[in-house]
């Protein structure tokens, strides 16, 4: 897996990791008929169903209409969620996520409030 490179899923469609569990899928030449741009999906990993439970929850919150499942597009997990539309979000989320890479030392104490943080704070989206 290579952040921010492209690659071929096949039928129109092309992927691109964001970062290690968030995947952003576009099918470039299909239209979506609201807004005329292509249609995009993003995917989120997870490991733990406790996780993915509560970081869906945080989607209801803010309206979005999501769908959580065993991981399909990101096999390397097992609960993934999709959401269509909101790469937006998908670039907050994956912003915060590298973050916590290149920050392997942080005290387990640290990492789980860290990781609190990033299901409950709101990202930071243009209007």
């Amino acid at each position: 897996m290579q952040i921010g490179r492209f690659f071929s899923l096949q039928q129109g469609r092309v992927g691109q990791y964001l970062s290690p569990r968030v995947l952003v899928v576009r099918s470039p030449f299909q239209k979506l008929p609201k807004s005329g741009g292509p249609a995009a999906a993003c995917y989120f990993g997870f490991d733990k169903l406790s996780k993915a439970q509560a970081f869906a929850k945080y989607l209801s919150g803010l309206g979005y209409t999501y769908q959580l499942r065993r991981g399909k597009m990101l096999s390397q997990y097992t609960y993934e969620i999709a959401l269509r539309e909101h790469t937006d979000l998908a670039k907050v989320l994956a912003y915060w996520d590298r973050m916590d890479v290149k920050r392997p030392n942080l005290s387990t104490s640290q990492a789980n409030i860290h990781d609190r943080a990033l299901q409950v704070a709101p990202p930071v989206l243009a209007a």
